[in-house]
């Protein structure tokens, strides 16, 4: 397990970060319109939506890279405002980040690209050589110390942008699109590490993203944005079971057509329940037609919803049976 840096503690206790009515614009044109989240200590959290929805200037914004016109946004109980110079220059040394296209320093090795933010800020040598070790045992790549960034695959070099945003010892992770350039298998485990690292070492992630399999796999909590404007915030789960419209933007909206002697439904299966579409079956003995849904995982958790369509005449019969039974479903 990679513990702090020895002699040089972060400077953030803890890593909540609450955006209060945040409004940004880029001459003249609203980018971010009255932006609400909150985003706990410990939490790994998505922001979520197509190109241009604003999610990547939200990001920059919470570690200052990025200004505001107006609202607040506050780090550990600090305005992110109220910072400038060296105090701005100290807080974003507690924040790490990654990137799409890594950044790395293509003519440092992979130990001196890890080395570079501790050399910055004039850490002892052996400590900080020491926490290199660490960070290379922890992304896996202890046997590519000395390789050079054109010598690594894009999984590999994105494990070593990690490992670099992690050597000042940060209570935050920034993601903006960190996988989109990467194939599923390579996504997949950078996703697992980053959920490694949240697991281990307790860190605040904070993921931008288009991609839904990453809201999916890694994301407990998302923030919707559409056109600069929060649209959605909550569990990941219930985001997408809610089929509110809001993911319309994000997965694109789907239309589901019946005959006029039939009749819609939905039928919500939640993380830990049983087979509800095989208890529905066997229950009514209703003949029925599933149109669209299936079940996902999201994080370590089942759940899914189903469309089903039914005949009228049977509709009283389904009505009555689900909501004896308790079964969540809605009327579409």
């Amino acid at each position: 397990m990679v513990g702090q840096l020895e002699g040089k503690p972060t400077e953030l206790v803890g890593s909540g970060i609450e955006i209060r009515d945040l409004f940004k614009s880029f001459g003249g044109r609203e980018v971010l319109s009255g932006i609400n989240v909150n985003i706990t200590d410990g939490d790994i959290f998505g922001l979520v939506g197509v190109s241009g929805a604003g999610k990547s200037t939200l990001l920059r914004c919470i570690n200052g890279l990025e200004t505001f016109d107006r609202g607040s946004l506050h780090v550990n109980g600090v305005e992110i405002r109220s910072m400038r110079g060296a105090t701005l220059r100290k807080f974003r040394s507690n924040i790490g980040m990654i990137f799409q296209h890594f950044s790395l320093l293509e003519r440092k090795n992979v130990y001196d690209n890890i080395m570079f933010p501790m050399k910055c800020f004039g850490y002892n040598k052996a400590v900080a050589d020491a926490r290199v070790k660490e960070l290379l045992q922890l992304v896996e790549l202890t046997d590519k110390e000395k390789a050079l960034p054109r010598e690594l695959s894009g999984g590999q070099k994105q494990r070593v942008a990690i490992a670099r945003a992690l050597a000042m010892n940060p209570r935050i992770l920034l993601c903006d699109e960190a996988t989109s350039a990467l194939d599923p298998n390579i996504t997949k485990s950078i996703l697992g590490l980053l959920k490694k690292i949240n697991k281990e070492l307790g860190i605040t992630i904070v993921i931008v993203t288009h991609q839904m399999e990453v809201v999916k796999e890694t994301c407990n909590n998302i923030a919707v944005l559409s056109k600069g404007q929060l649209q959605a915030a909550g569990a990941v789960q219930d985001i997408f079971l809610e089929n509110s419209g809001h993911l319309n933007d994000f997965l694109g909206a789907h239309e589901v057509k019946t005959g006029e002697d039939n009749i819609l439904f939905e039928l919500i299966q939640r993380p830990g329940q049983e087979d509800m579409l095989s208890r529905f079956a066997l229950s009514t003995g209703v003949p029925f037609e599933v149109v669209w849904g299936g079940l996902d995982r999201y994080v370590d958790s089942i759940a899914g919803s189903f469309t089903l369509s039914v005949s009228r005449q049977d509709f009283d019969k389904v009505r009555a049976y689900l909501e004896q039974s308790g079964m969540e479903w809605r009327n579409l």
